[in-house]
């Protein structure tokens, strides 16, 4: 089971560090007119999901049409990976977040990177790569970030945002009025403005459900105003970190904690639709492979780290960073998710949107440019 589309020319990645250096080109030659760089993401709003929904995001939907182009969020397809593209402009194989859960190479600890990390692993020393906030800080330019409160100075923020000016934010008008104080003020600047609402009510509800639907018209006012407050030598950029698919409860595949194969499982990670398998012996990964490949068949495909690597799923990277990747990964097919009955939570298992894989709804994302006039 292979992706079931054609692999996008540009990532995430390959935007944000094209349009940082245009900001950097600009300060770096001097006199030029004003520069302020946005990035406004929106958390779980596919490019498939705004064609589908087009009707209650006419303004978001006409945008990505004339003047947006439609690119990949890279893998895995979820929003540890996916944010830390966008703040370094770099892939995951070189920014090292590689999914929601990963095993330290080193302690064998689970790194969950929406949780406290564990003893000894930091978020300079797990995401190392500068951020673009990092290196406008160091160019004199001013920066923002805007998000919830929770937010705020966790690890996973810490690895991603260093360097950024946090402002705490409690809904989309406070965002609109962060940004505009915040462009009013520079000449120079790079904003953040994340918004997660659309991806909490799609795990919660689906992306098919009126909440979520009522979630993206309210995003769709948010982008008609935005759209109007945008000023000379202002330019926002929209994106989004991933789609998602919903996934029925008859689709969920569970490892019974009896089976044989899992008892050659170490540590199960990742997350339901991208699975990294770490073996209590990683000699056995070509055996383990087959069983399970035979097991999975028509629900996921099983890969070797070996096999990622060579297809060069998680872009370029270091041989530090591929350490963290399971000795297996399983990519989910279809509406398909995968659990381990010794480790499943009641709340993974409540999810109905998902996202992780490699399928077409996961990975293709707007990158939607707005300049000012």
């Amino acid at each position: 089971m292979l992706p079931a589309h054609s692999p996008l020319a540009r990532s995430l990645a390959d935007v944000s560090a094209e349009h940082a250096a245009s900001l950097w080109d600009t300060v770096d030659r001097g006199g030029q007119p004003r520069h302020l760089l946005t990035f406004v993401v929106v958390d779980g709003l596919g490019a498939d999901l705004i064609a589908d929904h087009s009707g209650h995001c006419p303004t978001l939907h006409r945008a990505l049409v004339d003047s947006g182009d439609v690119v990949s969020s890279g893998l895995p397809s979820t929003t540890a990976a996916a944010l830390a593209s966008i703040t370094t402009g770099v892939p995951a194989g070189t920014h090292g977040l590689l999914g929601y859960q990963l095993r330290d190479p080193r302690s064998h600890q689970l790194v969950n990177h929406l949780k406290p990390f564990p003893s000894g692993v930091t978020p300079a020393t797990w995401q190392p790569v500068a951020t673009h906030f990092e290196t406008a800080t160091q160019r004199g330019i001013g920066t923002l970030v805007v998000g919830e409160r929770r937010f705020q100075g966790t690890d996973f923020s810490e690895s991603i945002l260093r360097g950024g000016n946090f402002v705490s934010s409690h809904s989309l008008d406070d965002h609109l009025q962060a940004y505009r104080s915040f462009a009013d003020s520079n000449e120079y600047g790079l904003g953040y403005l994340y918004w997660p609402t659309l991806d909490r009510i799609g795990h919660a509800k689906g992306v098919d459900s009126v909440a979520w639907r009522d979630a993206l018209e309210q995003f769709e006012g948010f982008f008609r105003t935005l759209c109007s407050l945008i000023a000379p030598g202002e330019h926002v950029v929209v994106l989004a970190d991933h789609g998602m698919v919903d996934v029925p409860a008859d689709q969920h595949w569970v490892m019974d904690s009896s089976h044989p194969v899992r008892s050659a499982i170490s540590l199960w990670a990742g997350e339901p639709r991208c699975v990294h398998l770490y073996l209590h012996d990683p000699l056995e990964a070509e055996v383990i492979a087959t069983e399970l490949s035979t097991i999975l068949q028509g629900v996921a495909t099983v890969l070797s780290r070996q096999e990622c690597l060579e297809r060069g799923l998680f872009g370029p990277g270091t041989p530090a960073v591929f350490e963290r990747v399971g000795d297996l990964v399983l990519f989910a097919g279809g509406h398909s998710a995968l659990y381990d009955e010794q480790t499943a939570t009641i709340q993974s298992r409540q999810m109905i949107g998902q996202h992780g894989s490699w399928t077409a709804r996961e990975m293709r994302v707007p990158a939607i440019i707005l300049s000012g006039r």
